[in-house]
């Protein structure tokens, strides 16, 4: 095939359908079991100044496709050639290792049913041989235009998903300042529970990733133990501070806590699944806590992981009305309490971290 062939195929196209600018600087691979094919492209290409790889191997050319440091503007490829491989096969490949790459196919046994299957499968357009060199440079300009808005498209939605990224940050870390100035409010009416939620808060994170949970989870459980006694706020003083053992009526009030931080939390979107850990962290697997006596997989996991937190900073500080327990008796009511009232795997995560010691300097655990 000569370049007169080209020529003579096909009418010539308006020079206002070219943009030769597409055209510098691109990169654009040719595969063509016709080596003269090749080289009137590559020869036509580089001097539009073009950077054009060819192939008369559609292997090599397989190679080249799926090498991540060849990045081609468009690919112009044979459909049938005598190797094993054709390009449909190179098509595939392509659409594989570089889905914004418009590939072109070309075909010197034009039919309908080749030209319905090349865009079935995915090509860009489709050429017939013998062609006309401006038809090839007009198709070649669009391919490239299209490169070049799918990847500033693609670059759009990379730079949006960032900024909505950060912009998620900003917000959480509102959110969590925001709740943390809270929480230092509500413990001020008690000195001895200051420093708890964000003592629990540490913790509950500290468990999860020794319980291989999601970072995901993160953000829900830290504002959980941060706002897990947010429904205090309902609690009087009287019995708030009380330094004696609570009457039974009493000790009811108190047990509206986990009720009033639930409808204080829930209305607000961003804290409803916040909401449900502070309104089960005093279920019990066993059926036998409050307020809504649920049991075992009723309890959402988050829930048992921020009740074992809770309890432990309860049970290793010096409170009111206690002293503070020593490491191995905070082991053995967890040990004697696994099944019943916490959850048993999350006990062994506990038990494994105490007995490494994470927790001696934060709380000065002792043995007895």
């Amino acid at each position: 095939m000569t370049t007169k062939d080209f020529s003579n195929s096909a009418s010539k196209c308006s020079a206002s359908e070219v943009d030769v600018g597409f055209f510098i600087g691109a990169r654009i691979l040719v595969i063509d079991d016709d080596e003269i094919i090749c080289e009137i492209l590559t020869q036509f290409l580089s001097q539009k100044g073009v950077h054009c790889d060819a192939t008369s191997d559609p292997q090599e050319a397989a190679s080249w496709i799926q090498n991540r440091a060849n990045v081609y503007d468009t690919i112009l490829s044979d459909i049938y050639m005598p190797y094993g491989v054709t390009g449909h096969d190179l098509l595939a490949i392509a659409l594989e290792s570089s889905p914004l790459t418009p590939f072109v196919l070309m075909t010197g046994r034009p039919t309908l049913d080749n030209a319905i299957d090349a865009i079935r499968l995915g090509a860009y357009d489709y050429l017939t041989k013998p062609f006309n060199l401006d038809y090839v440079q007009v198709t070649l300009t669009r391919a490239l235009h299209y490169r070049r808005l799918a990847m500033q498209n693609q670059s759009y939605q990379e730079n949006l998903e960032m900024e909505v990224n950060e912009r998620t940050r900003e917000l959480q870390d509102f959110l969590i300042n925001s709740v943390k100035s809270l929480s230092n409010a509500l413990e001020a009416r008690d000195p001895y529970t200051q420093g708890h939620a964000k003592r629990v808060s540490d913790m509950v994170i500290t468990f999860a990733r020794e319980l291989n949970i999601d970072e995901s989870h993160d953000v829900a459980l830290r504002l959980a133990a941060l706002l897990h006694d947010v429904g205090k706020i309902g609690v009087p003083d009287s019995i708030l501070l009380k330094p004696d053992k609570l009457t039974d009526e009493e000790y009811n009030i108190m047990k509206t806590h986990p009720d009033i931080g639930y409808k204080i939390l829930a209305p607000i979107p961003s804290l409803r699944e916040v909401s449900r850990y502070v309104h089960e962290h005093h279920e019990r697997m066993d059926g036998k806590g409050y307020p809504r006596g649920l049991s075992g997989n009723q309890i959402h996991f988050n829930s048992r992981l921020l009740m074992v937190a809770e309890v432990f900073d309860a049970l290793a500080t010096e409170r009111v009305y206690k002293k503070a327990w020593s490491k191995s008796k905070i082991v053995n009511f967890y040990q004697e309490n696994s099944g019943t009232a916490f959850d048993p795997k999350v006990v062994g995560a506990l038990v494994n971290l105490v007995n490494q010691g994470i927790f001696d300097k934060l709380y000065d655990l002792k043995d007895d």
